[in-house]
């Protein structure tokens, strides 16, 4: 077994000119995360809102999980060459780079039409996402194990509260005057993001090491393998993501299928779009509402525990989201999506600590993030062809079930080697 251990390294950073020193650790996760929440607006805005307009799109149904997993298909690929960018390079350039691919992708969304159009979109989103991912940790790594979970889950609740706002404004803004106004609207925000990400000031190194690129790009994947730790994270990382992904993938059907497609709130206008994206939203503000604090309680109580109690906790939702109805499915509702947030803090600042005890972390993040991308890659087309044999509900609580069963198994794990 591979332990995870700093690197003995003489290296020293080279002199540079004068320049302005880089904000303090949470100024600059505030400032990375916000750059983010206004890159992926365009995204989360396709996942309450594509399943519904598909038809008016020319896309067929079983296409839609194929482009809601596209993304995450190429970031099997692009998050080894974000890791390897970010090494060599630092952040600055690779990390405004993606904000402008960002924004094309969502330009396309407003101006394309049809599966041939948003393929390409969908690959190039996720190219910009491997780069803006890798960016929001290397900000946290500036911050220490100390508060590793606070800033893990203050980058995340940032995040999301973009998408939390895209899927509320983009809904209602489509039920009243339509698709493309809606992602019109949207890819105004992620214009915002570009001068902000150019005008970031970050260390010469997060992590505190030279800057090198060793030629290996699956080094962080074989680093972490090798490991008892790096290998059950990874599984932990894979089924959490593809839980989440078959959750958000499908939340829209799920809502119309219990509330019907007429007028739901009267007076409003307002319809299953706009109620998606209303119940999306608490996932998405679960982020920045609990994020943080979920993660300054998981350093107090240690990570791997932690995951496990958000595990078990979401698998109580989902069993109440699948068997109850009216006010009490939506307490449930909120109790899952709470704790899927606490995972994704949780379990990075698991993969933080992994990586910033490696030799190179910047690869292990990439390895950390791919397996994630894989799970959510699976979710989407698995939720949609797997729907003519079991329910979606049915879906929810398997998959509840195997996450706990992995974020058990690294907990084990991590009391052997203390």
């Amino acid at each position: 077994m591979t332990s995870f251990q700093p690197p003995a390294s003489s290296h020293q950073p080279p002199a540079s000119s004068f320049q302005l020193p880089a904000p303090s650790p949470t100024r600059l996760v505030l400032a990375s995360g916000l750059v983010i929440a206004l890159c992926i607006v365009g995204d989360s805005y396709l996942y309450s809102i594509l399943p519904l307009e598909a038809a008016n799109l020319g896309i067929a149904l079983p296409l839609v999980g194929i482009l809601l997993s596209a993304n995450r298909l190429v970031r099997l690929i692009s998050n080894t060459w974000a890791s390897g960018l970010f090494e060599r390079w630092g952040p600055k350039r690779p990390f405004a780079a993606a904000t402008v691919l960002a924004l094309l992708t969502t330009a396309v969304y407003a101006l394309g039409r049809g599966f041939a159009f948003f393929l390409p979109a969908r690959l190039g989103w996720g190219i910009a996402w491997s780069g803006l991912r890798q960016g929001g940790y290397q900000a946290v790594w500036t911050g220490g194990s100390a508060q590793r979970g606070r800033l893990m889950g203050l980058l995340w609740g940032i995040i999301r509260l973009g998408s939390a706002v895209s899927v509320v404004a983009g809904g209602y803004l489509r039920d009243r005057f339509g698709y493309q106004t809606g992602v019109l609207a949207i890819m105004g925000a992620t214009v915002l993001a570009i001068p902000l990400a150019l005008s970031l000031r970050w260390p010469s190194n997060a992590d505190g090491r030279p800057l090198t690129d060793d030629g290996r790009p699956l080094a962080g994947l074989q680093e972490m393998w090798r490991s008892t730790l790096g290998r059950r994270a990874l599984i932990a990382g894979f089924v959490y993501a593809l839980v989440e992904g078959v959750l958000i993938s499908t939340a829209s059907l799920f809502l119309a299928s219990r509330l019907g497609t007429g007028e739901l709130l009267a007076g409003l206008g307002a319809r299953v779009g706009t109620v998606a994206g209303l119940l999306l939203a608490v996932r998405w503000t679960s982020d920045i509402v609990f994020g943080p604090s979920i993660g300054a309680l998981a350093d107090r109580l240690g990570h791997p525990p932690a995951a496990v109690l958000l595990a078990a906790t979401l698998l109580a939702g989902v069993i109440g989201v699948t068997q109850l109805s009216g006010a009490g499915m939506v307490l449930c509702l909120m109790v899952a999506f709470v704790s899927s947030a606490g995972l994704t803090v949780t379990l990075g600042a698991i993969a933080n600590g992994l990586a910033l005890a490696a030799e190179h972390p910047h690869h292990v993040i990439g390895a950390y993030t791919t397996a994630g991308d894989a799970g959510s890659a699976l979710g989407p087309p698995l939720a949609y062809s797997a729907g003519v044999l079991i329910s979606i509900g049915g879906m929810y609580v398997a998959g509840a079930i195997a996450l706990l069963t992995a974020t058990l198994w690294y907990w084990r794990a991590s009391r052997r080697t203390r």
